[in-house]
């Protein structure tokens, strides 16, 4: 015969488990309903932070599940038509990067001071960076097939040079602007402030 005490403590786990399913599909939802946001703006959009805040919010495993099914969702699913194969494998790599990254990166979620901003910033960069490169190397292998990939890899890199920059600069930008001031929110808000 199981406890009372341990009944509860199932009814907590469920509650938890519920809460974490339920946060999942938000996070996952606002990253595709974001990105169709700004889908006319080239290279400036906010599934990346959004993805990275569920990492920090649900922890690795479900910030990279977020950022995978979110990529799936937006690319398949987009006003200008699917991406093919290989550039949605690297968009959903890239993507699970920016979601485990969060996860990994959870103690920005305690402070709020100057080094929170910093490593945000770098965060945005660097994942935007290791994203914009996966996708150019896709990119390529479409353009290019697997015979003239290494010939003509570096041309399709140059081209993506100045789309690369305005992505890596704006995400750095959004990262450092807006990382740590929603986890300080988020922070008052769970201990009841708001």
């Amino acid at each position: 015969m199981r406890s009372r005490c341990a009944e509860g403590e199932g009814r907590v786990r469920t509650g938890s488990n519920l809460r974490k399913l339920i946060l999942t599909a938000l996070f996952t939802v606002l990253s595709v309903v974001l990105g169709y946001l700004l889908a006319a703006v080239p290279n400036v959009e906010l599934i990346t932070l959004t993805v990275f805040l569920s990492g920090i919010f649900l922890g690795r495993r479900l910030g990279a599940l977020v950022g995978c099914l979110s990529i799936l969702i937006y690319s398949l699913f987009n006003p200008f038509g699917p991406a093919l194969p290989p550039l949605v494998i690297a968009q959903a790599a890239g993507f699970a990067l920016v979601g485990w990254t969060g996860g990994a990166l959870q103690r920005l979620r305690i402070s709020g001071d100057r080094e929170s901003v910093l490593i945000s910033a770098c965060a945005g960069l660097l994942l935007t960076f290791v994203y914009d490169l996966l996708t150019t190397v896709a990119t390529a292998v479409i353009a290019l097939g697997g015979s003239g990939f290494l010939r003509g890899f570096g041309g399709v890199f140059i081209a993506g040079l100045i789309f690369m920059a305005i992505h890596a600069v704006s995400n750095t930008v959004i990262f450092g602007v807006a990382v740590t001031p929603i986890l300080r929110v988020a922070g008052v808000w769970e201990r009841g402030g708001v």
